[in-house]
């Protein structure tokens, strides 16, 4: 009998669970134009991302951040001293605080809130994965907010107005990491 109700609760548990995963990645991609959905970072981004070289025991912010998967391959690759992520989306940051706790993840916090509010200075790199439209509505702010020497990091889009000085390709050519400056 206690096995039986033990399996009826793990049922009822994995069927909540896949049903909220669900909802909130429909949720996120009929957001509205100004919000970003929530997208994983593919693998081969972040293979290409290997060859930054991004300097040891630095900081960075991610805004629009998910559940925090570039954080974390960051943190473990370059050993950063700090990284910090930005998002509104509730499944993102519950997802966040699940595997933090199951990784032994340090140096990493993110924060239930819109990344219009991050402080931008103080960090050595920002990564952005956003669509274009909120990257033209960010690109100003985050040149005139961010310290002189930090390093804008942004997957797969580029902005508009500023020309990156470095690009990198995948294996097929295609531009996919840019950096400024």
């Amino acid at each position: 009998m206690f096995k039986l109700i033990t399996a009826i609760i793990i049922l009822i548990t994995v069927i909540v669970v896949w049903i909220s995963f669900l909802y909130f990645i429909i949720k996120s991609l009929i957001l509205p134009q100004k919000q970003a959905p929530y997208v994983w970072s593919f693998k081969r981004h972040l293979k290409i991302m290997t060859k930054l070289n991004l300097k040891k025991w630095s900081t960075m912010l991610d805004l629009g951040c998910g559940d925090g998967k570039v954080l974390r391959f960051f943190q473990k690759t370059y050993n950063l001293k700090k990284c910090i992520g930005y998002d509104i989306n509730p499944y993102a940051t519950i997802r966040w605080k699940i595997l933090n706790k199951l990784k032994w993840q340090k140096n990493i916090k993110i924060y239930k809130k819109n990344f219009l509010d991050a402080k931008l200075k103080w960090y050595d790199y920002i990564y952005t994965y956003l669509r274009p439209s909120q990257l033209a509505d960010i690109e100003n702010r985050l040149r005139k907010n961010k310290d002189k020497s930090t390093i804008i990091i942004s997957n797969s889009f580029e902005y508009s107005k500023h020309k990156p000085f470095k690009i990198l390709k995948d294996k097929k050519g295609k531009e996919i990491i840019f950096l400024y400056k």
